[in-house]
């Protein structure tokens, strides 16, 4: 046998900090109100207190994200048509092909100019539709 046989822990037993908390679980409270609960109360050890804050934190606060590269990149004089919108995406396609770009950088500026086609979409439907109805109601 090795030099600590039969000492510590038994395999898949909690650790104490872990054990004190199940221990005081209530029937009917949600898990993070539960460790708000132990977290508030003073009369609770600091460990088991701080246990339960890092249980309820997740969510309660989102974790912080990075801000991300700032890209810049040139725009047509008139980038508000289908023709040039073409033109930026296959030049986003290419900076990304090269390795300007990374893929997720790439991907949220497809999704923005996606959302321009959208709106160029939309805008040239509502002239349309505009013109039907003024020739119908003739």
């Amino acid at each position: 046998m090795s030099g600590n046989a039969g000492k510590g822990r038994k395999p898949g037993s909690r650790n104490r900090i872990t054990a004190e908390t199940l221990a005081l679980i209530e029937d009917g409270k949600s898990p993070v109100a539960f460790a708000l609960e132990i977290m508030k109360d003073e009369s609770k050890a600091l460990d088991l207190r701080l246990n339960a804050a890092r249980i309820a934190a997740p969510y309660l606060h989102s974790k912080p994200q990075s801000e991300g590269r700032r890209v810049a990149f040139d725009l047509p004089e008139h980038f508000a048509s289908p023709e040039a919108l073409s033109q930026i995406h296959a030049n986003v396609l290419r900076s990304v092909a090269e390795g300007d770009l990374s893929l997720d950088e790439g991907k949220q500026i497809s999704i923005i100019l996606e959302n321009q086609r959208r709106i160029i979409e939309t805008t040239d439907l509502v002239t349309r539709l505009a013109k039907l109805e003024s020739v119908q109601s003739r």
